[in-house]
């Protein structure tokens, strides 16, 4: 009983190829980022891992699955008509499999099609159930993965500037902190809305994506925490794990 059972719901972000692709390389939201990273990085640990996904469309499918590219978003009803044959394979996968582990990360609407699956675990599988935001959902399924959370600091490669969404930085680490306790003063923006990882500015903690908006006059729905990690390590800026 060495092997994990993980299950994802598709993601709305999907890579655009007209071939099919795997469904694990055609979904391309954050999750997804993270567990390839894993795959690339750990293969002989994801040896050991089997990874199904909740699709709208297709109902519950090996991430090996080669699918086409296509719009159907989940909602209660189409949850409730995919249910029976959801379950019916997850038995079948769960019988299939010796499975020591199962992590279970998905939003409200997925979780119908799922409903009822408590009947089918075994005593002595150890379930993890994630519904909550992208952000923490990153975090949840990356310590899972690598049994554990990362380095509590991000790493500093401070080159002095940075560039994202075609905005270049150029900064001393010095005139980050100032300008971030210029932007604090003036009450700009929401610094608080953090899930994961922080910066600390003069012992106030504040929401990385938060600071780069500040810093590229980018509003925060531009782009990802991982962008805002980067950028701010190659401007010399610690981001620290919540």
């Amino acid at each position: 009983m060495n092997h994990w059972l993980l299950i994802l719901s598709c993601s709305q972000r999907k890579r655009p190829e007209p071939d099919l692709l795997p469904a694990v390389e055609r979904y391309d939201g954050p999750a997804f980022q993270v567990l390839r990273k894993f795959l690339r990085e750990c293969p002989l640990e994801a040896q050991d891992l089997d990874v199904f996904i909740l699709s709208a469309e297709f109902g519950l499918i090996p991430s090996s699955k080669p699918i086409p590219n296509y719009h159907h978003q989940m909602t209660p009803h189409r949850a409730i008509e995919l249910q029976p044959k959801v379950l019916a394979e997850l038995e079948r996968i769960l019988k299939s499999g010796q499975y020591k582990e199962l992590f279970i990360s998905m939003g409200k609407d997925y979780l119908w099609a799922l409903a009822g699956y408590g009947l089918l675990i075994p005593a002595d599988l150890k379930v993890t159930i994630y519904r909550g935001g992208r952000g923490r959902q990153q975090a949840k399924l990356h310590d899972w993965l690598h049994g554990g959370p990362p380095s509590q600091k991000a790493t500093v490669t401070q080159q002095g500037k940075a560039r994202i969404r075609g905005v270049e930085i150029a900064l001393t680490s010095e005139q980050v902190m100032e300008m971030a306790r210029q932007a604090l003063a003036e009450g700009r923006g929401d610094p608080t809305r953090y899930q994961s990882w922080y910066v600390l500015v003069d012992n106030r903690r504040v929401a990385p994506k938060w600071l780069v908006s500040q810093l590229a006059g980018l509003p925060v729905s531009a782009f990802v925490t991982s962008e805002a990690r980067r950028v701010l390590a190659q401007l010399g800026i610690e981001v620290l794990r919540a």
